[in-house]
C-alpha cells in the first residue's frame, strides 16, 4: 500500500535547493510510474507532469504542488530529519508534494468521467523562476486549462483550517540590490572624492517614504542590508550598496513601485556624478484568485466538513503559483498548521502529516464535482487505517 506519510518523509530526509531537485524529480517519477502513470519529467528544469484524460469533453483542471528546500539547517529533531548539511524542507514544500501524489494514488484507481486532470509538480518556487520556466517548456503542451488550484500550510492558524479570499491571495515582491560607485579619496582630502554617502542616505529616506505615495495599496518597502566603503580610517568610500525588499498586493502598484526605485536610484547617482547598478532578485507578482475557482474551492470544502474561513487581507509573503493564476483562472488556498506551529523558513519547522489527508481530499471531491470519478479497484484509504 502506498504511505503518504512515508513519501514526505522521505522527501524530507533529501531536501534539495531551486534548480537541483534532481533525486527529487526521480522519487516522484517513479512513484507516479509505479501507479501505472507515464510521467513527462524534466519540465522546466525538474518538473514533473501526469495529465489524466477521460477523452470526453468537459472541464479541464490543473493542480500544482512545488519540491525545492531552503538553505537552513535543519534543527527540529524526528526520524525524518534532514540529511543534506545546511539544506531543509523548512516550507512544507514536501507536504505539498505529497497531498497531490495521494491525490494521484486516488485517481489512479478511478476513471475519470469527463475531461481531463493534470498533475504538475513545480521545482525552483523558493526563487520564483520554476512556475515560468514550466509554463515556457515547450515539451508540455498545456492544452485549455479551465481552472487551476494550489495550496499552502500555513502556521498560525487552526490545525486544518481551509483559508482563502477572492482577488490577492498573496503579495507581490522582489528584492533589490542597488550599488553605487564612485571614486575614492585619501581622506584628508574628501573633497577630491565622489563619494557614495550622501547619495545612500538620500536613497535611503526616499524608499522609506515610498509607501506614502500609494495609499490606496499595501505597500512595504524595507531595508535589508547596508555596505558602504571598507574599514579604513585613511581612505574615503568608494562604493555603497543597498538592498531593499519590495511587496504589494497589487500588480499595478507593484510595477510602478519597482520603476520608482529604478528611477531614484538613477536620480541620487546622476546627482553625485557616481554610477550605479540595480540587480532584481525572486521576483513574484501578486497570487490572484477568481471567484468562480473560489466557489468551487468552498463548495468542496462544505460537502466535506471542513473549516473554511475567508481572509480579511492577502498573505505578505509571496508565490510563485501568480504565474498559473495569470493564465487561468485559479484558487490559490491556505491550510492551517496549527496555532502554535513554528512559522514557516524556521529551523525547527516540520509539515504536519494530517494536511496530506486534509488537501489531497479536497482535490479529490473538487475533481468529483466538475469531473466526476467511478471507482475501479477501490483502495482503502491509508488514512482510513490509522487511528
Amino acid at each position: 500500500m502506498f504511505n503518504p506519510i512515508l513519501f514526505r518523509h522521505q522527501l524530507h530526509r533529501l531536501p534539495e535547493l531551486s534548480g537541483e531537485e534532481e533525486q527529487t524529480q526521480k522519487l516522484i517519477a517513479n512513484t507516479l510510474k509505479s501507479f501505472g502513470f507515464e510521467p513527462l519529467q524534466g519540465i522546466g528544469g525538474h518538473g514533473v507532469i501526469v495529465k489524466v484524460d477521460s477523452e470526453v469533453p468537459g472541464p479541464n483542471l490543473l493542480f500544482r504542488a512545488d519540491t525545492d528546500a531552503l538553505p537552513i539547517n535543519e534543527a527540529a529533531k524526528h526520524n525524518h530529519t534532514s540529511e543534506v548539511n545546511g539544506v531543509m524542507h523548512a516550507c512544507g514544500h514536501d507536504g505539498h508534494s505529497a497531498s497531490l501524489m495521494a491525490f494521484a494514488h486516488k485517481l489512479a484507481h478511478c476513471e475519470l468521467q469527463r475531461g481531463s486532470v493534470t498533475l504538475l509538480f513545480q521545482p525552483s518556487e523558493e526563487n520564483g523562476q520554476g512556475a515560468a520556466a514550466m509554463l515556457a517548456d515547450s515539451n508540455w503542451h498545456k492544452g485549455d486549462i479551465d481552472y487551476a488550484f494550489g495550496y499552502h500550510n500555513i502556521p498560525g492558524h487552526p490545525l486544518g483550517q481551509i483559508v482563502c479570499r477572492d482577488n490577492t491571495f498573496s503579495c507581490a515582491s522582489t528584492g533589490i540590490a542597488i550599488e553605487l560607485t564612485g571614486t575614492t579619496a585619501h581622506a584628508a582630502y574628501p573633497e577630491t572624492a565622489k563619494n557614495p554617502t550622501p547619495a545612500l542616505s538620500d536613497l535611503i529616506r526616499d524608499i522609506e517614504q515610498l509607501p506614502k505615495r500609494f495609499p490606496n495599496s499595501f505597500v512595504l518597502a524595507t531595508i535589508v542590508h547596508v555596505n558602504l566603503g571598507s574599514p579604513n580610517f585613511g581612505t574615503t568610500p568608494e562604493k555603497a550598496e543597498l538592498m531593499v525588499t519590495l511587496r504589494s498586493d497589487s500588480n499595478k502598484c507593484f510595477d510602478a513601485l519597482c520603476q520608482e526605485v529604478e528611477h531614484l536610484a538613477a536620480r541620487r547617482a546622476d546627482e553625485n556624478e557616481l554610477s550605479f547598478s540595480i540587480r532584481w532578485v525572486d521576483r513574484f507578482k501578486a497570487t490572484i484568485n477568481h471567484s468562480e475557482a473560489n466557489l468551487l474551492l468552498r463548495q468542496s470544502c462544505k460537502e466535506l466538513g471542513f473549516d473554511f474561513a475567508v481572509l480579511e487581507k492577502p498573505m505578505r509573503w509571496s508565490e510563485d503559483f501568480s504565474e498559473y493564476a495569470r493564465l487561468w483562472p485559479s484558487a490559490f488556498f491556505g491550510i492551517g498548521s496549527g496555532l502554535e506551529h513554528p512559522p514557516l523558513h524556521d529551523k525547527h519547522y516540520d509539515f504536519p502529516d494530517t494536511l496530506i489527508d486534509i488537501s489531497s481530499k479536497i482535490f479529490e471531491q473538487i475533481v468529483r464535482d466538475m469531473n466526476g470519478l467511478r471507482e475501479l479497484n477501490p483502495v482503502e484509504s491509508f488514512f482510513n487505517t490509522v487511528s
